[in-house]
């Protein structure tokens, strides 16, 4: 006998059989993350006890109209009611005030005056592939939206549920939930990545020389561009991101130092110089060492050095490098740093600093900062701080402000920093690939809260290139990761500590043969520093060639021998 089914028991049925053919449907679909022409809700009436996707959502919210119009400005609408293959989104929605008061910064009064691409380009750089509930929110760094771009997360620690994206866009809501993902509600919206740094320079029409120097030294071309597309040897598609830092100088400071013009910079350049150098040369030099080779806010090219308040920065200018000193008791955010405090100084310009692109940064000078040898300085060597590491790690987990709850690895091998060999008898590790970027837990208070691991067995050898380095005499200082994993080296009961001979430039007169995993003294794990060398002088200012090969056997039979490298100290010596 077949009972009556009531008007709830319906709905109820409509709702299993809704979501069963559509999770059928998730399951036999292979289509792209957005497919805009795609919308398995359309046409059909949803019922209460299954929310709407996120489009949908939107308009029947309310509230939201005028980021609704952009969705079908763009042609996005049903984009975001899709879910191909699974997939779910975070969109971050700015109110109607939000989009009004972005229509305004943008110079214009309403959303049709601009071009279509842009609004496109506007509703992926707010939306992030993937359901963020607000828990795991809350814990997160940064999120890589749809544009390719990373977005940097401040939450509010005054207003709960409250958070910046990229110093920018204002969370006041979070997570409300949608169909296919969750909404994040903006009353500040975020301005989408679509300028390079080169663009950024040309567009404010305030920096006309500077633009034409890049122009003349062939860095406008490098500046203007963000991913590179190679087929290495083994016919692999090789994606590689370019970022840049420029420290710019506007026409108005150029004025202020008696320069109206190209032509009048090469001029003081020449006048100068000491060396015999060339015009051209000159010029090259002179914009090189306004150019970083990766991206850095202010803060982090000012944040101290351990105890020490000056940092030095390799510039793209060859064998020039520039101090930025931090002074602690500034209010002022104009005084807090300093560019090569004891020369010609400059300082950052806070309202034209820290203008982000979509391959770096761009920081205004309040000075035109010409190119200068400082003394010797106290440096920091990362051995993960490469742009070539930085594009084969996830964007989330590359230097994570703040340690991860668990150890996340990525093999780096074949980044361009490193050059290195196997040893012929190989490795019995197999917790690590031959060279890792591995993050670190709060177990170690490593810098930047990671580290590289080498698992390259017996008789294995490694090499990267040091940033420059001021001419002098330094003490060299390793600081190195010591899990419990590695006590037979710290004890050398299998082998012999991890012995290690150490060159730099391939120069026998600075080698040296260290262990630095038998100067750690106590069971604990963490962060230890060991002497490589108590005195190096290094002739020249340069960048060098830093190498090691592994002479210890354990490094080929025992699977808990690696070598887990933090940073490099350079430490002067009077």
């Amino acid at each position: 006998m077949i009972s009556k089914i009531t008007k709830r028991q319906l709905i109820g049925l409509s709702f299993i059989i809704c979501h069963l053919s559509f999770s059928v449907a998730l399951v036999s679909c292979d289509k792209d993350v957005l497919d805009v022409n795609s919308d398995p809700f359309k046409n059909q009436t949803y019922l209460n006890a299954l929310s709407s996707p996120i489009s949908t959502f939107l308009t029947e919210e309310g509230g939201y109209e005028e980021y609704v119009n952009a969705l079908h400005y763009s042609g996005m609408f049903d984009a975001l009611n899709q879910s191909s293959s699974g997939v779910s989104f975070t969109a971050f929605v700015p109110t109607n005030d939000a989009m009004q008061a972005f229509y305004q910064r943008r110079g214009v009064s309403s959303l049709q005056e601009l071009p279509k691409d842009y609004v496109r380009q506007f509703v992926l750089y707010h939306t992030v592939k993937d359901s963020i509930l607000p828990d795991a929110f809350v814990l997160k760094k940064t999120v890589q939206n749809l544009s390719g771009d990373e977005i940097k997360i401040e939450i509010d620690s005054m207003h709960a549920g409250e958070a910046t994206l990229n110093g920018e866009g204002h969370v006041v809501k979070m997570g409300l939930s949608a169909y296919n993902g969750k909404v994040y509600v903006l009353s500040s919206a975020m301005t989408p990545l679509v300028e390079t740094v080169y663009d950024r320079i040309t567009t404010a029409g305030t920096s006309i020389i500077m633009a034409e120097a890049l122009r003349e030294t062939g860095w406008d071309k490098k500046l203007s561009t963000v991913v590179d597309t190679t087929i290495n040897e083994d016919r692999q598609r090789v994606i590689t991101h370019y970022y840049y830092t420029l420290l710019n100088v506007s026409d108005q400071t150029f004025r202020n130092a008696g320069i109206n013009s190209v032509a009048e910079l090469r001029s003081k350049l020449k006048s100068n110089d000491s060396r015999g150098l060339s015009e051209d040369s000159l010029l090259n030099e002179y914009v090189g060492y306004h150019i970083l080779g990766n991206q850095y806010t202010t803060a982090e090219l000012g944040a101290m050095n351990g105890s020490e308040a000056t940092r030095i920065w390799s510039s793209s200018a060859q064998n020039q490098v520039f101090t930025v000193t931090y002074d602690s008791l500034a209010t002022d955010e104009a005084k807090k740093y300093t560019l090569n405090a004891n020369a010609q100084a400059a300082r950052f310009v806070p309202t034209a600093s820290n203008v982000l692109s979509k391959n770096g940064y761009v920081h205004e000078l309040d000075g035109w900062l010409p190119v200068w040898e400082p003394e010797q300085t106290a440096v920091l060597w990362d051995l993960a701080d490469y742009t070539a590491i930085k594009n084969m790690v996830d964007p989330e987990s590359y230097q994570p402000a703040e340690p991860t709850q668990s150890e996340k690895r990525t093999r780096v091998a074949t980044a361009t920093c490193f050059e290195y060999e196997m040893g012929e008898s190989g490795s019995k590790n197999t917790s690590y690939s031959d060279i890792d970027y591995v993050t670190c837990t709060n177990k170690f208070k490593a810098n930047n809260n990671d580290r590289i691991v080498f698992n390259l067995g017996y008789m294995g050898t490694a090499s990267m290139t040091t940033p420059t380095i001021v001419r002098g005499k330094y003490r060299v200082e390793l600081d190195f990761v010591y899990t419990s994993s590695q006590s037979f080296m710290r004890t050398q009961s299998d082998g012999n500590g991890g012995m290690l001979k150490i060159m730099f430039d391939d120069n026998d007169d600075m080698k040296t043969f260290k262990a630095p995993y038998t100067t750690v003294s106590t069971i604990q794990q963490g962060v230890y520093s060991a002497t490589l060398y108590d005195e190096v002088d290094f002739a020249e200012t340069a960048s060098h060639k830093f190498s090691f090969t592994i002479l210890d056997p354990a490094a080929s039979t025992n699977k808990g021998f690696s070598l887990q490298f933090d940073c490099i100290r350079f430490i002067p010596i009077e």
